[in-house]
């Protein structure tokens, strides 16, 4: 399971996290190869297809743009959402299948947004963009999914600075149509539980 979660964690983050081509080349098991074929070259923002496979998990990332550039601040937290890349995922093992609840060779689509979030006050605080909801143009509300997901800590403990990424698995649409993503998060609280700011909502803008 953990070679297994290493290979999720490979064909949904690199190329969206920036250390996640490093970290697959220090932490990949000796005998299990992994691969990355990148048809684009230059631009953050794409609809080239860039395809990451191993052996258990095939990706094709449909769309990617790492400069989604959207900032802001409730209450004491300032936060970032900072990338967003679409993907079509076909699991190759028993394993793989299971980890998205589909048979073996049936593709998967889904999509991850990365975000990051600073508390600027000494006091601590919560705010979790680790529970994000989207609510997508095909009419779909997700949740991120807790395994896939880089876990983005939702307890500031002082002036401390959390990221991560966020991955949601499509029920019953495609990337290909979406259009907007429209991201909540909860306002931030204290540690009485008092809210300290408002809720936050913005919308992404994909296959552009």
């Amino acid at each position: 399971m953990k070679k297994l979660i290493f290979s999720a964690a490979f064909v949904l983050s690199l190329g969206l996290a920036g250390c996640g081509d490093d970290a697959a080349k220090e932490e990949k098991p000796k005998e299990e190869t992994q691969k990355s074929v990148s048809t684009d070259k230059t631009n953050d923002s794409s609809k080239k297809d860039d395809v990451q496979e191993d052996a258990n998990l095939k990706a094709i990332n449909t769309y990617t743009n790492k400069e989604v550039g959207i900032s802001g601040q409730s209450g004491p937290i300032l936060y970032n959402i900072e990338a967003v890349q679409l993907k079509k995922i076909t699991p190759k093992t028993e394993e793989a299948a299971n980890l998205f609840d589909v048979a073996v060779g049936e593709e998967v689509d889904a999509l991850t947004i990365s975000m990051s979030g600073e508390n600027t006050s000494t006091e601590d605080m919560n705010f979790h963009l680790g529970q994000a909801v989207i609510i997508t143009n095909t009419k779909e509300q997700l949740e991120p999914d807790m395994i896939l997901s880089e876990h983005i800590e939702g307890n500031y403990l002082g002036k401390v600075k959390h990221e991560g990424y966020n991955v949601y698995v499509l029920k019953n649409s495609k990337v290909e149509d979406l259009k907007n993503i429209e991201i909540r998060v909860d306002a931030p609280t204290n540690s009485n539980f008092d809210k300290q700011g408002e809720d936050v909502t913005h919308t992404i803008e994909v296959n552009k």
